[in-house]
């Protein structure tokens, strides 16, 4: 009866601080690319946010499609950028927005680590 009664049978409570142990991964344990989405639990998830790691010479799925937009940075490395037939290469610092109804794959094509950070809608993952 207590446990009925506690707090743990509530939704939880949307968090203003994110730590590195709440992020969620959404990429399979085997891939080299790592999405890790921060999430605070909030029940509106307008906005999507992600913490994503290619490793050298790794690519997202072939041609994902999504409804939205999306925009990011490159904040380590470098990455390839193909929507639809045209490839677009990002360096260090360079930041992209794309409408990711058209079918784009990110690659990094490089011997080193790049890390990009995004944020999508609408929340879709």
């Amino acid at each position: 009866m207590t446990t009925f009664f506690s707090d743990e049978w509530k939704e939880p409570k949307a968090r203003v601080v994110v730590t590195p142990k709440d992020l969620i991964e959404l990429s399979e344990p085997s891939s080299r690319v790592s999405l890790k989405q921060v999430y605070n639990c909030s029940t509106t998830k307008n906005l999507g946010f992600l913490i994503e790691t290619y490793q050298p010479n790794s690519s997202t799925e072939e041609k994902i499609a999504h409804e939205g937009e999306e925009i990011g940075t490159v904040i380590e490395g470098k990455v390839l950028i193909r929507i639809e037939e045209t490839t677009y290469l990002l360096n260090e610092d360079d930041s992209y927005v794309i409408d990711t109804i058209k079918p784009h794959t990110f690659i990094n094509p490089t011997d080193g680590v790049t890390r990009i950070i995004s944020a999508h809608t609408p929340t879709t993952y």
